[in-house]
């Protein structure tokens, strides 16, 4: 579970505090407000001055805005006219594991960042789950035509926040877990937990008239990833 093996987090007490708090959720058993108070702190950290907010902030907007884009051109003109315009058309008549894969590597920018690969990351486990049991090329279409905007921007930046954190913690959570079951467990609660908070606190907007293909669309995401942030933030202060 994870993917933080051998990546260290960044220092400073803010990184301090937070894996104080980390080891403070396996004291109290991985109680709902131990993971509060560690997201909170994690999320005050990324934002410090040794963290790296703006950089992920800016790797969701880029990716985010790229899968928003090619959702809409499929609503509009098909799977297959879709993936011609976007320059896969070597994707079309493919199964939809092959399309997937394609999709996959077309959202994620080939940048060599860790934000970035945080992101791509996120974007990768997001897919599989909206994938779910597609076995046809008319499902894929399907499962892109009832794509929400609204619901995958939600949905995209929760599991960015779930990776980067495990990104961060998931090896110090697995080293104070008794065996690999009960770390699979206490991951799945924390994962449980960033998802009911973030689904409380979202605010949804208007959306019909932004340009997901340029600035405008990146902008949007990057600021509503910054407000995801600051729900934990504001958990934090709530105490």
């Amino acid at each position: 579970m994870g993917t933080s093996k051998g990546y260290l987090p960044p220092t400073g007490h803010l990184w301090t505090d937070t894996k104080r708090a980390v080891s403070n959720m396996n004291r109290n058993n991985y109680s709902g407000s131990s993971i509060g108070k560690a997201m909170s702190n994690f999320s005050k950290a990324t934002g410090g001055s040794n963290g790296s907010r703006n950089e992920g902030n800016t790797a969701i907007g880029a990716s985010g805005s790229k899968a928003i884009s090619f959702g809409n051109l499929v609503r509009s003109i098909g799977l297959n006219n879709a993936l011609d315009q976007v320059g896969l058309s070597h994707l079309i008549g493919k199964g939809p594991q092959a399309v997937f894969e394609g999709l996959i590597d077309y959202f994620s920018e080939g940048t060599n960042s860790l934000q970035q690969s945080i992101a791509n990351q996120a974007m990768q486990e997001y897919m599989e789950e909206m994938m779910g049991s597609v076995r046809s090329e008319e499902e894929l279409e399907d499962a892109f035509t009832n794509l929400e905007t609204e619901v995958f921007i939600k949905d995209y930046l929760t599991k960015y926040v779930e990776v980067s954190f495990f990104t961060n913690f998931a090896e110090k959570i697995n080293s104070l877990c008794k065996d690999i079951t009960e770390a699979i467990k206490m991951q799945g609660r924390i994962k449980e937990f960033i998802r009911l908070t973030v689904s409380e606190s979202y605010k949804s907007d208007a959306l019909k008239n932004i340009d997901w293909k340029g600035r405008e669309g990146r902008q949007y995401l990057e600021n509503k990833c910054e407000e995801i942030w600051g729900i934990f933030e504001m958990w934090g202060d709530s105490e």
